[in-house]
């Protein structure tokens, strides 16, 4: 299955995106990172998330990692089926899948360049500053930054 997108589509995908990164710097220049956690005793560490299918967002546990797959569900308003073949969410079948780690990607290559000493917060996601929430709010296609 082949999809084709128009070159406006595309420009107008590039220029929402960085417009999005330009708020987010602009608003999180003047704020402080959060401080670090250390381990709760009282909550071992799970194991780490070790998979070939889990190719973006390595270096969790399974509490972590199953955080941030409910985080982005609440970001983009969408249940697991939306990325995720229902049965198999292993399968890369499902195009959007494959959208979702570009965007992780993206995600994490911001974060590394403007943010990276950030802390995440007990609870919050850690991927870092910039998430799918930044640019999606709730819905499944990013909003339009309001200047």
């Amino acid at each position: 299955m082949t999809f084709r997108v128009s070159r406006a589509f595309v420009v107008s995908c590039r220029l929402t995106v960085m417009a999005c990164v330009a708020v987010t710097v602009v608003l999180a220049a003047d704020q402080t990172d959060s401080p670090s956690h250390d381990q709760d005793p009282g909550r071992p560490v799970m194991g780490m998330v070790d998979s070939p299918t889990v190719k973006v967002l390595r270096g969790l546990n399974v509490r972590e990692f199953e955080a941030e797959m409910q985080l982005m569900n609440q970001a983009l308003g969408v249940g697991c089926g939306h990325c995720h073949v229902r049965g198999n969410f292993a399968s890369d079948e499902n195009v959007r899948k494959a959208s979702a780690r570009r965007m992780v990607e993206m995600t994490r290559a911001i974060n590394q360049q403007f943010f990276p000493s950030f802390q995440p917060a007990e609870g919050a996601s850690r991927l870092g500053k910039v998430t799918c929430f930044t640019c999606h709010q709730g819905s499944e296609k990013p909003k339009s930054p309001e200047y």
